[in-house]
């Protein structure tokens, strides 16, 4: 018997009681301060994410199902921290012949067709032959474009949802043609080879065909060792390439996330490489902050305190939004503050810590230790994808 998907994400208030079928993205177990354990899940459908929370005999409710099963969820909805958040009251696996897929992969808003044709677009523009060849092959490779139109660019932070690789590189390739022309030193043709193949590692680095993962070799390798493989062979498949064109792309793959601490080989050595690194970060961190405030902000200006930018971010959607605001306010009524100044963090910052550094020019030997949070695409953290 199909299982219905009844509820969206999108459409989940706080208080609305329902049964429906996600996807259980990540599962994990916890013992909360009593002693007792508890369910911390992430259930997804193509509309977005949710925390979900099981309390009640979690122990046994976690035998009925496993990270990345199809689950129908009895659920309430409530909100912690800002946030919407669904106390979970019983959770069972699905099995997955009874559901549609395309329920639940959230997908670029986006058409892929035409994202591809306008990348595809600014590639033929291009004035350097050897460089537009390049390109050209990898697009016209079927088994790499078919990956390449559907990969996330993220496990999570950024362009996480299928068709999001795609959609981040195309939004590189345009700013790197504003760029180019504002800047006549920056050379438009390897800026947008950059753009193009600085991830192309991704597209084995990741896992998507249930829900956004990696694979074994995106765990132990990673996309940017991964990338540089994915060149060499395309190269190695064109044949007369120029050398210091090949050793130049490489340079701006190896270098793109900017810092050693970040995960690069390399820090930019070209001005190209520079502008890449910093377009790269600009992109994700665009996104992130529109995300957040999307997701926390339809009835407060403020988001919980995010940890990543080790800070609470505020939503403001022009002057008239302002003004209206302004006009609603009572004067002399004093506007309602969190407990805590915004740039501050909250009075019991245990647990908290700031996954932002300064890197040190002056000590190249003297990284900071790397943890686990330090994979990201972006000088954010690298690694909560």
């Amino acid at each position: 018997m199909a299982e219905g998907k009844t509820w969206f994400v999108k459409d989940i208030r706080p208080d609305d009681q329902f049964v429906s079928v996600f996807l259980c993205q990540t599962k994990n177990n916890f013992t909360g301060k009593t002693g007792q354990p508890y369910l911390s899940l992430s259930l997804v459908d193509k509309t977005g994410a949710v925390d979900g929370k099981v309390w009640d005999n979690a122990a046994a409710q976690s035998e009925r199902f496993n990270e990345g099963d199809y689950v129908k969820v009895k659920a309430t909805a409530t909100t912690f921290n800002s946030r919407l958040q669904l106390r979970v009251g019983a959770i069972t696996a699905v099995p997955e012949d009874t559901v549609d897929p395309s329920d639940f992969f959230p997908t670029s808003q986006f058409d892929i067709d035409d994202m591809m044709a306008e990348l595809r677009a600014i590639v033929d523009d291009l004035e350097n032959a050897d460089i537009k060849r390049l390109l050209v092959a990898f697009l016209d490779d079927p088994e790499f474009a078919q990956r390449f139109r559907l990969a996330p660019a993220a496990r999570s932070i950024h362009h996480n949802f299928l068709g999001g690789l795609l959609e981040h590189t195309l939004s590189l390739a345009k700013l790197g043609v504003l760029l180019s022309g504002h800047y006549p030193q920056v050379d438009r043709s390897m800026l947008i080879a950059g753009v193009m193949l600085h991830d192309i590692g991704k597209t084995r680095e990741l896992s998507y065909d249930r829900s956004a993962g990696y694979t074994d070799e995106g765990r132990l390798v990673g996309h940017i060792t991964l990338g540089v493989e994915m060149l060499n062979a395309k190269i190695a498949e064109l044949g007369d390439f120029p050398a210091e064109l090949k050793m130049l792309i490489t340079h701006m793959i190896l270098s793109h996330h900017g810092v050693l601490e970040y995960g690069s080989p390399k820090r930019p050595k070209i001005v190209e490489a520079m502008v890449l690194s910093m377009m790269d970060d600009l992109d994700a961190r665009v996104f992130s902050f529109q995300t957040i405030l999307e997701q926390e902000t339809q009835n407060t200006r403020w988001s919980s305190f995010q940890r990543i930018y080790d800070r609470f971010l505020y939503r403001w959607q022009g002057a008239d939004d302002l003004t209206a605001t302004e006009k609603a306010e009572p004067q002399g009524q004093a506007a309602v503050v969190p407990d805590h100044r915004p740039t501050e963090k909250p009075r019991s910052t245990e647990g908290f810590s700031n996954q932002i550094h300064l890197s040190n020019e002056n000590s190249g030997q003297n990284q900071s230790k790397k943890t686990e949070t330090a994979n990201l695409d972006l000088p954010l953290g690298k690694g909560r994808r």
